[in-house]
């Protein structure tokens, strides 16, 4: 699935970088300024853990409301920033927006203001009809404008290293290595890892096998040359044609056969699919040995489509997994409102200094407001990981350690207990 980047533009285009947007605005109405005033969110200056570019994105639609109906432009930054440029609008309206982005990242110190209540770091309101206001901000634009021409140098250097391990993923070599992978065999490259559910004592309940096509085959098979991932929007539509393959041979299993719930995580596009009613056809009443998996940068794009494809599914007894999330992530909107059976989070090297019982306490509650029993913890390389998730409510896990730990019970549908050793390290009694 593609990222969400910056909304500054791609290396060497210097001209279509939000930066660049705003100085233009600015100038625009340096003469005619009454009324014009913008706040500036300080998004650089979050903790790293909390400024991914998903959650700037969420930070930003809470102002699709103000933009939609009223005069005001919202600028994104390439180093995260915030600035809504305004023209006679309620200044207390514009006030709760952003205090609603305050909130979304409250645990950050950044959000604090000082017992005064003067000093913000959070965000700077500038009254640009005042010439002193308007210069400030004139000044602070043109240094973020310096720093994007920066980062775009920085960018185009990257992408000179890519090519250095392979030729870019481009529009004129995708159709050829997309006709291979249509015309291809991938019924061996289908890998499987297991969703695994860990009960108090150890024991252990399979969740589901997830399927999905191994990425280095792929490369290796039809595009040694080639970096698949230099382009994230090309390889989704790769990542498309993947989806139907994959599909392809699921259709050919018998469904009234199966004993282990499959799961797919397929782009939204794909489940309104012909293809995908094809495998509807071959499921043939077994719709709850299928669960499908969207990712939340898909869903984020698209969320009508989401809505209904997810509604479709469940109608028809399927289950929905939204992937794509850390735990820090939850605090950021209402993971209940997607409606999905379950949520997959991603656990990783930042939590492995947390240690702090006030910040595990943070993160439980959240956990627990989201519905610990939807909660999926993904990428478990390690039984730290495993004993984290258990400490905060979570109770299913993914990853490797996990595909190890299942070849230790040997479990497959129903419940098994595994030996004292594989006991231990799933953090049971």
């Amino acid at each position: 699935m593609a990222d969400w980047g910056a909304a500054a533009g791609g290396a060497g285009d210097l001209n279509n970088t939000e930066e660049s947007l705003l100085l233009d605005r600015l100038n625009r109405i340096e003469l005619n300024s009454a009324g014009y005033f913008v706040v500036h969110m300080n998004l650089s200056g979050l903790r790293p853990n909390n400024k991914h570019s998903h959650f700037v994105e969420i930070a930003a639609r809470t102002f699709d409301i103000i933009v939609d109906n009223n005069d005001a432009t919202l600028f994104s930054m390439a180093n995260k920033d915030l600035a809504l440029l305004c023209r006679n609008l309620d200044v207390d309206d514009v006030d709760n927006a952003v205090e609603k982005v305050r909130a979304l990242f409250s645990e950050d110190p950044l959000t604090e203001l000082d017992d005064s209540g003067f000093e913000d770091n959070f965000s700077t309101w500038y009254d640009l009809s005042n010439p002193e206001d308007f210069a400030a901000f004139f000044a602070v634009v043109t240094d973020l404008a310096v720093e994007a021409e920066h980062r775009l140098a920085e960018e185009a250097d990257r992408q000179d290293k890519e090519q250095q391990k392979g030729q870019p993923l481009e529009p004129e070599n995708l159709s050829e290595i997309n006709k291979k992978i249509q015309s291809m065999r991938v019924a061996d490259m289908i890998k499987r890892q297991a969703c695994l559910q860990v009960s108090p004592g150890g024991g252990g309940e399979l969740v589901f096998f997830e399927l999905f096509i191994g990425m280095t085959e792929i490369k290796e098979r039809v595009a040694p040359d080639i970096n698949l991932f230099a382009s994230p929007w090309l390889f989704q539509y790769l990542t498309e044609t993947l989806d139907r393959r994959l599909l392809a041979v699921l259709v050919e299993e018998d469904f009234d056969e199966v004993t282990e719930p499959l799961s797919i995580n397929l782009n939204i596009s794909t489940v309104l699919s012909r293809e995908f009613q094809n495998l509807h056809r071959a499921v043939n009443g077994n719709m709850s040995k299928v669960v499908v998996e969207f990712q939340i940068i898909d869903i984020f794009a698209d969320m009508k489509s989401y809505t209904y494809a997810r509604d479709s599914l469940q109608e028809r007894g399927y289950r929905v997994v939204v992937d794509g999330l850390n735990p820090l992530s939850l605090q950021y909107f209402e993971p209940a409102d997607l409606k999905s059976d379950f949520i997959k989070i991603s656990w990783g090297p930042e939590f492995t200094g947390d240690e702090e019982e006030s910040r595990l306490a943070e993160i439980k509650e959240v956990v627990d407001k989201a519905g610990k029993e939807t909660m999926i913890l993904a990428r478990v390389d390690s039984e730290k990981a495993v004993k984290w998730g258990l400490n905060i409510g979570i109770s299913r896990f993914q990853g490797f350690f996990i595909d190890k730990l299942v070849q230790v019970i040997g479990c497959g549908r129903g419940t098994a207990k595994p030996k004292p050793a594989a006991a231990k390290a799933a953090g049971g009694a």
